[in-house]
């Protein structure tokens, strides 16, 4: 499953078509791409690869994560009551900055961190994609408040090492030539965070910390951000057809190396499905093909006759009908048979039937007044090899198909 991550720049593009450069990393199999230095490929957007899954992320200065306990309210309103929560600790207009919620609230139930960041510079980027056919499915921070304490030294864009502390009460980028740095941080922090560096800061941060830390280039910290518990693009900036493109981030994920398994057992399942069924046609089939060979023998053994068999069955029936009739037997269907059926349903005492007419295996009973018809259709309906049926004023009475 191939993947593309796009790095937002801290200022917006000076045009709407994408045609500043973006930092980028992709990737055939989803698996971390191994770049010279660490670095990612430098391409306007429009020049970049295809990929599967396009995920963009945003820089750790242009993100601050604030606290915020919030009602349980949802949709629409929910911005709404992030921005009348917050408004006291904002810099800025609510309407300048775009608002984010963290997948997981604090241990009270109710307080939540909240992503800020500016709009109008992540619209113009978002729109840039866009006009580019990229579908970006999510926007990813490259740090977050999480239990697990953290850090990470950057050489900084002034050569001034800085610090990215991510812990359980919030996220800061510090000078890492504070005074005070240590006592702010707390000793569970000093001796168990799991600190990692820059390559050109890791010495600093190892001289600074007084034990190793983790060597992590930009390749590995972009890479590691596909983990972030939260996508940015919620409220007005949740991507369109967001249905189908969970239908398409669920499809990408099942293409995924972890989910091989899964996928070789549904193959194996299906497959077992289809020689199952073949092996059930097939017996039924034989079956079926074992009946006709047994209709067809004991038809050429009763009636050694008939040369040519197209319907074993037709030719039995037609066979022994015209037997019955050549011995003067009365048969189902016949005029003696459904007299006899007439005569059953005939209530005592009446007189004889007004009209008779007989077609091989129906007869026709008719001149009967409504009252008599009633009564008679009523009780030869009782009969469950009878089919009765009312035609004016005279009655259709036959033999049912499966009586025949």
């Amino acid at each position: 499953m191939s993947t593309l991550l796009i790095l937002l720049p801290s200022h917006p593009p000076q045009s709407g078509n994408g045609a500043q450069d973006y930092e980028y990393w992709f990737s055939h199999d989803a698996q971390a791409p191994a770049h010279a230095r660490g670095h990612g490929q430098r391409a306007q957007l429009a020049a970049m690869p295809r990929a599967d899954r396009v995920m963009a992320l945003i820089g750790d200065d242009a993100v601050s994560w604030l606290p915020a306990q919030l009602p349980k309210v949802k949709g629409a309103k929910l911005r709404g009551a992030i921005v009348g929560v917050m408004e006291d600790q904002l810099l800025e207009d609510a309407e300048r900055l775009h608002f984010a919620l963290l997948d997981s609230p604090d241990e009270d139930g109710r307080t939540h961190w909240v992503a800020v960041t500016a709009r109008e510079p992540l619209r113009a980027h978002l729109a840039a994609f866009e006009a580019a056919g990229l579908l970006v499915e999510s926007l990813l921070p490259l740090s977050w408040p999480q239990a697990a304490m953290s850090g990470y030294v950057s050489a900084g864009a002034d050569d001034r090492p800085r610090l990215r502390v991510s812990r359980a009460d919030g996220v800061a980028t510090l000078p890492l030539d504070s005074g005070g740095l240590r006592g702010w941080l707390g000793e569970d922090w000093w001796t168990g965070a799991a600190v990692s560096a820059s390559p050109s800061a890791a010495a600093v941060a190892e001289q600074w910390l007084g034990r190793p830390v983790r060597v992590l280039n930009d390749t590995d910290r972009a890479w590691a951000a596909r983990q972030a518990p939260v996508n940015l693009l919620q409220f007005d900036l949740t991507p369109r057809q967001r249905g189908w493109q969970r239908i398409h981030q669920a499809w990408q994920t099942l293409q995924s190396p972890a989910w091989r398994p899964f996928r070789w057992g549904v193959i194996g399942l299906i497959a077992v499905q289809v020689i199952g069924l073949n092996a059930m046609a097939w017996q039924q089939g034989r079956a079926i093909d074992a009946r006709k060979a047994e209709q067809e023998a004991l038809l050429r053994q009763s009636f050694p006759q008939v040369r040519v068999i197209r319907d074993a069955r037709a030719q039995m029936l037609r066979e022994t009908e015209a037997l019955r009739g050549g011995a003067g037997q009365v048969g189902p269907g016949d005029l003696e048979d459904l007299l006899a059926a007439v005569a059953r349903a005939t209530p005592p005492g009446e007189g004889p039937l007004p009209g008779l007419r007989f077609e091989p295996g129906r007869l026709q009973l008719s001149g009967l007044t409504p009252p008599q018809r009633a009564q008679l259709r009523e009780r030869l309906g009782q009969d469950p090899a009878l089919r009765v049926a009312e035609d004016g004023d005279s009655l259709q009475v036959t033999l049912r198909p499966e009586n025949r």
